[in-house]
Parts: C-alpha cells; structure tokens; sequence
C-alpha cells in the first residue's frame, strides 16, 4: 500500500474551493464506542441522530460530487455498529468503478476477536487496517482504553490473518505528555510490536478546542498535548537513536512526515497539527461523512459542503 510519502497532490476548483487530488473521504459509521479514552474528539455533549439511508445518500453523492483517493472508516468505534457489515458492503459497492485506490478500516480492534466481525473484514474490500494502541504494558493500554484490549500476541495472530489475505496493518499510536513521551519510551513500544505489523505510526495527540469535546476532553487534551516544538525534539531525538530514511515536508500542504528504520520496523513519525495547516474555508484536502448524512469538509455534522458544491 502506498504511504504518506507517496501523495503528490494537485488542488483543483470545485464551487469556491480548492480541493486536492489526493482527497480522503472519511466515512464515520456510528459515534458510539465500547472505549471511553479520556481525549477521545468522540466524546461530544450530543450527536445527531443517525440516519441510514441520508448516510447512503452522502456516500454516493461524496463518489458523484469528488474524486477520492482514499477512503478511510472511522467511528466513535465502526465495528461497534450493528450495521457494521451492511454499511461496510454497501461502501464497497458504491466504490466500484471508482478511482479510489484503497478502503482503510481504523479501529481499536476489539471486535475482531469475534469470528463474524473478521471475517467481514477479511472476505471486504478493505486493504489496510490501522489498529489504535496506546501503550506496550498490556496493563496500561487497557488503563487508556478503559476496558481490555489486544494483547501483542493477539495482534501478531490478526496480522498473520491479514497477510493472508493481502491486507496491510499499521499500529496508530498518539503521544502526549507523560505517554511514551521520551525516545526511549518510544523505541520500547516499537520493540514490543516487531513482526506484529507492517508499520508504527506515531502522532501527537492533539488539542480537542475545534472539536466541540465534552468539558474534560478538551481539558485533559489541552494539558496533556505536545507543543510542535516538543514533538519535533522528540521526533529527532527518535530519528538520531535510528535510520533517517526519509521526511516529506507539507504533504497535501499541510502536514509533514518523517519515517524512520528502527530495529527492522517501520515507524511514521507525523510531525504537524493538521488543522493549523491549511486554510479550512477555502482548501479541502479530507472530506468527512457523519451518520446522520452531512458530507462535511470540518469537524461538523451540520454544515454540508453539497451546499456549496452541488
């Protein structure tokens, strides 16, 4: 599967927009989760209602209206819907014929434990999956996630299952202050997942402010987040202790990349606050689809880009 590295965008006019080539459609099956991490952005004070069949309609028109590059399913936790495998058969159909090149699944991977759900998941579409995890002590991970969660052995099982079947798997983790936040930390992580996955993704955890997060979200997020400054001492700190192989400055023209070789393994370090890169009211570079059917170019299940667009 192509990475980061690979996206080399050309921003085109739609409506007043510019909107880039390499556009992501993400497409958010449910807002509930069976986690309760306390910087979660799906912590909300409400949501709105879930519709079905506005959610189908904004997924065939974000195919008619854009040109997607990648689609990318998201929650709260997807595998949590109990519509998880008839939304997930009704994406893939209306990806056919597509210029869309993969359909990644983020999930915390908790319900690939049941037999259904991964064979959903396997038998799919999807080409990618990329697992959260938080910590390498199995004790804090569940801490974090508040409630039990793959063990490494269990994830280096699934990996195997996903190989088979020509599917990549990247581990996301975020960084915050007093959360792997020094590079010995990091290489500790990275060690305990060697031949796990294909790759380890660290991200600053980031502030929740835009997000419109429940009162302790964006507390816990505002104390805990990382200064651009931080991260990028902490990145280099990691980069100088390994393999430098490569850094991609302003990707999509708004976030920049490092990987890094360490013991063998893959690791994306992502060095920039996405949101503070590029100009939300005239560059689109993410779409989003909400259950209750608004296709969105923001952080909101209320303004609808087909507003503008269509």
């Amino acid at each position: 599967m192509s990475s980061e590295f690979d996206q080399n965008p050309v921003w085109t006019r739609k409506g007043p927009f510019s909107v880039s080539s390499e556009l992501f459609l993400d497409v958010v099956f449910t807002s509930a989760c069976d986690c309760s991490c306390p910087w979660c952005i799906a912590r909300t004070p409400e949501y709105a209602a879930e519709d079905r069949s506005a959610w189908e309609k904004a997924v065939l028109d974000a195919f008619r209206l854009f040109r997607i590059r990648n689609v990318i399913i998201l929650g709260g936790e997807a595998t949590v819907d109990p519509c998880f495998r008839e939304k997930l058969d009704f994406l893939s159909r209306a990806m056919e014929g597509q210029p869309a090149e993969h359909l990644i699944l983020t999930t915390n991977g908790n319900r690939l434990k049941d037999p259904e759900t991964l064979r959903a998941v396997l038998d799919s579409r999807i080409d990618a999956v990329n697992l959260s995890r938080m910590h390498y002590l199995q004790a804090e991970n569940d801490r974090i996630f508040g409630r039990a969660t793959l063990t490494p052995d269990e994830i280096r099982a699934l990996y195997g299952q996903m190989k088979a079947n020509g599917m990549t798997l990247r581990i996301n983790v975020n960084v915050w202050r007093g959360n792997l936040d020094t590079a010995e930390e990091m290489d500790a992580f990275v060690s305990a997942f060697i031949g796990a996955c294909d790759a380890v993704k660290f991200t600053p955890l980031m502030r929740t402010d835009m997000f419109g997060t429940v009162a302790e979200v964006t507390e816990y997020a505002g104390r805990a987040a990382l200064s651009e400054k931080e991260t990028a001492e902490l990145w280099n700190a990691f980069a100088a202790r390994h393999d430098l192989q490569r850094r991609n400055g302003r990707v999509l023209g708004f976030v920049d990349y490092a990987e890094v070789r360490a013991a063998g393994q893959q690791v994306i370090l992502k060095y920039a606050q996405v949101e503070d890169k590029y100009d939300r009211d005239t560059e689109i570079p993410t779409l989003k689809i909400y259950p209750n059917g608004c296709l969105s170019n923001e952080w909101s299940y209320t303004k609808d880009i087909r507003e503008f667009v269509n």
